[in-house]
């Protein structure tokens, strides 16, 4: 059976990447390369031992198992997502890891009672699908325990580091997908509007957030799989919106051109977008 598409009861924007099987295992390969930025942002956000943390957007479990390990056995995580085939997904990794920290729910983190209070609510890639984040980030500090912390990676899409001249044909992709995210209504600038959307939220954000590229170098650099993958994903929603066409963007040979083109500039490929990791307190 087909998995069905999630309620959106928020007026949120057109998910671009679609929430079937393909998409949900290029969530986790994703997962694994994102996986040391993201991490290093929660550190600096203070997530330890012994909290107790939920995961607002969870997919198919990166971040909360990520979370889970920083947390330790004295702490858990509960991941929430609206998506109720990743949320299964993300069940069915738990268990196959024998992970007793971390447990999933279907439904949406803004609007469930979800037995808080927590000491920390942790999201990546999740605010800039929201039709409005700042009230999310109000509910979520609604959640949180005096003094608990809001920490959030979000993309800046514009910012990548790639030449148009260089790079030509992952200049074209990368620009095909944030003209689909625009058309979807997805916010590419989520990452720099993090800090006053905290401070709106009643939340005191950190002043210095953590903004990092990953970039990889080498013959056997996961870039162009991951750009392709990420391509295919959309592609249904760029021709639907007359962005592209199969025959145009010829997403079958997509990898193997992109591989070609890096290989021959002997440079370094971009693995993201801009990535700001924002974080806030709620006041005790």
């Amino acid at each position: 059976m087909a998995p069905t598409e999630p309620a959106n009861a928020m007026g949120d924007t057109d998910y671009a990447l679609g929430h079937n099987e393909a998409e949900h295992q290029r969530l986790i390969e994703q997962g694994e390369l994102l996986r040391p930025l993201t991490r290093r942002v929660f550190e600096a956000a203070g997530i330890g031992p012994g909290m107790r943390v939920l995961d607002a957007g969870c997919g198919a479990g990166d971040v909360a198992f990520l979370v889970g390990e920083m947390v330790g056995a004295e702490g858990s995580v509960l991941g929430v997502d609206l998506d109720g085939t990743a949320v299964g997904l993300a069940e069915s990794r738990r268990a196959v890891q024998q992970v007793d920290n971390v447990a999933f729910r279907c439904g949406d983190a803004r609007a469930s009672a979800l037995g808080g209070p927590f000491d920390a609510v942790v999201g990546r890639f999740v605010l800039m699908f929201m039709s409005d984040a700042t009230a999310a980030l109000t509910h979520f500090a609604d959640q949180l325990r005096p003094g608990g912390i809001a920490v959030f990676q979000e993309w800046v899409a514009g910012v990548h580091g790639v030449s148009t001249t260089q790079q030509p044909v992952l200049a074209a992709v990368l620009e095909l997908l944030g003209e689909t995210f625009a058309r979807s209504g997805a916010s590419l600038s989520m990452g720099t509007e993090l800090y006053w959307r905290m401070r709106d939220a009643g939340l005191e954000a950190a002043p210095q957030p953590l903004a990092e590229i990953s970039v990889s170098t080498g013959t056997d650099t996961p870039g162009p799989r991951r750009w392709a993958l990420f391509a295919r994903s959309m592609l249904p929603k760029a021709i639907e919106y007359g962005l592209t066409s199969d025959a145009e963007l010829d997403i079958d040979t997509l990898e193997h051109r992109l591989r070609e083109e890096y290989l021959a500039t002997r440079g370094v490929m971009p693995l993201t977008y801009l990535m700001v990791g924002q974080w806030g307190r709620k006041p005790s």
